[in-house]
């Protein structure tokens, strides 16, 4: 019998039966209501908790004491003797000096949304999601000088400036290091949309570069020599001190933390577990049918761990790099930089509030002990070193049941593909989730989470099967070493080239979408057949240097990034395994100077 930590499907029904999803979003609806008249009436000031639970119901209840409204406690109602959350709050720690009222997030997942009721949602059948992506990246001067806060914000009124004009979402966002920022792909659907938004984002980058003086580092990390300054906001400092404090609990993270630091000449007087986890990521969103919880969990469990995701992480990692040290064995550094906090641990599944044995204690629990400083980050629950912590930098993903928007959507997040600098290549993974997830979604509607039709199914789960976790972290450390050049094993055990691989899944995927009349054949074939390319160029010539890898019309996007890097060191006079400052800005501009050659003379 397969090995299945998801809830059963008999367990699924049996909750739908006792408390319909309709009375579920009926109370939802009321409870944010109400919440939201009584954070008007209050003008935003913090509001007793017990106000809220009053006016709404005898029924609702919170998990804490409500009198206590600087702790994090979570909202309840119930229908049948089943409980289900309404809404969470953080500690007023964590609130950004935002009141109470303003700080409770509603919980938009719903648990009675199964595979034999979903037909009846607003999503009453299998479509392609749209995906959104979040782009992490850095900025430095041609020098090598950090920026300051104001010349940040000017490179991102700059950056908005021309994105408009080119047509392209705008924003760019701070991240928790002063000299990094995320930008943003529009959601979309397909190939060639998303391609297109991602070469003008890239336009705007440079663009942006040559107003400001400052150079992108669109790289797996950080990659120069800084003084690891994080961004002066009240919210990202609260971070800091949680991530501190639960590393304190672990004297192995701390020597990890100690290790890192000598591994990249970093001086432990100006660094910590949070300023030297500089690593940076191409996050992807895709929207959950029907809210359901069970497709949610189903999703992180298959899409997220599996040969896929390990397939196209390696495509997009490359970057040998850390405070201008060039690592001797690694050719991207990202996971190794996650693992010297506790938070980036590997998490098997997030838990289930709902069908979670104590899993609404447990959810809890982590508001009230301020170890989540968000409430969609006490899902990613997890207590096997002894003490219960959120696993909120895991390199899997996470199932986001707290996005704050009028349609009350969430999604599924992967947290584990690196930023690169090719816009085929990111373009073609974040297509590839958006078919993945379609297909899971497929097969949700027909098997609920019973793994045992996919299980049979020797292709299926060969692609989107569940890897167990020491094969999935195997296989993420190779292709760390290696990059594209690792062997991939799926979970049959097969071994095989990556583009063996994605030529199996476009096989796979003409057989599995059929059904669906949004995605033609040939639009399943230009993303595994553009894979194929990049990874194995049928005229055997592949990009050696940076500027093949980014320029070149015959050998773009092709080739090994870590390994071109890591040469570019070389060749830079760096000695791999050496701090070596100069040579690693050497590599930054060179990459910098091959993104203005080609997006300049485009535009």
């Amino acid at each position: 019998m397969l090995t299945n930590p998801l809830p059963d499907n008999d367990t699924l029904i049996a909750y739908s039966h006792d408390v319909s999803w309709q009375e579920i979003e009926r109370q939802r609806r009321q409870f944010n209501q109400t919440l939201a008249e009584l954070a008007r009436a209050e003008q935003g000031q913090s509001l007793p908790l017990d106000a809220l639970l009053s006016s709404f119901g005898q029924d609702v209840t919170s998990f804490y004491a409500p009198d206590d409204c600087d702790k994090g406690n979570v909202i309840l109602t119930q229908h049948n003797g089943r409980k289900y959350l309404l809404g969470s709050a953080v500690s007023k720690r964590y609130r950004s000096g935002h009141g109470l009222m303003e700080s409770i997030v509603p919980y938009n997942l719903n648990p009675s949304v199964n595979h034999t009721n979903i037909h009846e949602t607003e999503d009453s059948s299998t479509r392609m999601r749209v995906i959104g992506a979040e782009i992490e990246l850095g900025v430095v001067f041609a020098d090598g000088g950090s920026p300051s806060e104001a010349q940040v914000q000017d490179y991102i009124e700059v950056y908005s400036r021309y994105a408009q004009r080119i047509g392209i979402y705008p924003r760019l966002d701070r991240e928790a290091c002063q000299y990094q920022v995320e930008a943003h792909i529009a959601p979309s659907v397909g190939y060639q949309k998303t391609r297109s938004a991602l070469n003008g984002m890239m336009t705007a980058l440079v663009l942006a570069g040559e107003d400001t003086g400052l150079m992108t580092t669109m790289m797996a990390c950080y990659p120069t020599e800084s003084d690891f300054k994080m961004t002066d906001h009240p919210k990202v400092q609260t971070a800091v001190d949680l991530m501190l404090e639960v590393n304190d609990l672990f004297p192995e993270y701390r020597q990890r933390l100690a290790e890192a630091q000598a591994r990249y000449h970093i001086d432990p007087a100006t660094s910590h577990h949070v300023n030297i986890f500089r690593n940076q990521g191409c996050h992807i969103h895709i929207d959950l049918a029907g809210r359901s919880e069970a497709l949610g969990m189903l999703t992180f469990y298959t899409i997220l761990r599996s040969a896929t995701a390990v397939a196209n992480a390696a495509v997009l990692k490359g970057c040998p790099f850390v405070n201008g040290t060039c690592d001797e064995e690694l050719l991207c550094v990202r996971e190794y930089l996650r693992s010297t906090t506790v938070t980036g641990r590997y998490l098997d599944l997030p838990i289930s509030p709902h069908f979670t044995e104590d899993g609404i204690e447990k959810y809890a629990s982590l508001l009230k002990l301020e170890r989540a400083n968000a409430v969609g980050r006490a899902i990613l629950y997890d207590d096997s070193l002894g003490t219960p912590v959120s696993l909120m930098h895991n390199p899997v993903g996470r199932v986001r049941s707290d996005l704050m928007t009028q349609k009350r959507v969430c999604t599924v997040e992967s947290t584990g593909m690196p930023t690169n600098v090719s816009a085929s290549r990111m373009a073609a993974v974040l297509t590839d989730f958006e078919f993945s997830h379609a297909v899971i979604e497929s097969y949700f509607r027909k098997h609920g989470c019973d793994l045992e039709p996919m299980y049979a199914d020797k292709m299926m789960w060969a692609v989107l099967g569940p890897l167990d976790r020491a094969s999935l972290v195997a296989q993420s450390d190779e292709s760390d070493r290696l990059c594209t050049d690792m062997t991939l094993v799926t979970a049959n055990g097969e071994r095989m080239r990556l583009s063996e691989f994605y030529e199996m899944k476009r096989r796979f995927m003409h057989r599995a979408m059929a059904h669906i009349d949004e995605v033609a054949p040939r639009d399943i074939d230009e993303v595994y057949m553009s894979l194929q390319r990049m990874l194995e160029p049928p005229s055997g010539q592949a990009a050696e240097t940076i500027d093949e890898y980014i320029c070149d019309a015959k050998k773009r996007s092709t080739g090994n990034w870590g390994s071109i890097l890591r040469n570019a060191f070389v060749e830079a006079g760096g000695v791999p395994g050496t701090h070596n400052p100069d040579a690693v800005l050497t590599v930054v501009r060179k990459v910098h100077e091959a993104l203005r050659k080609r997006y300049l003379e485009q535009h």
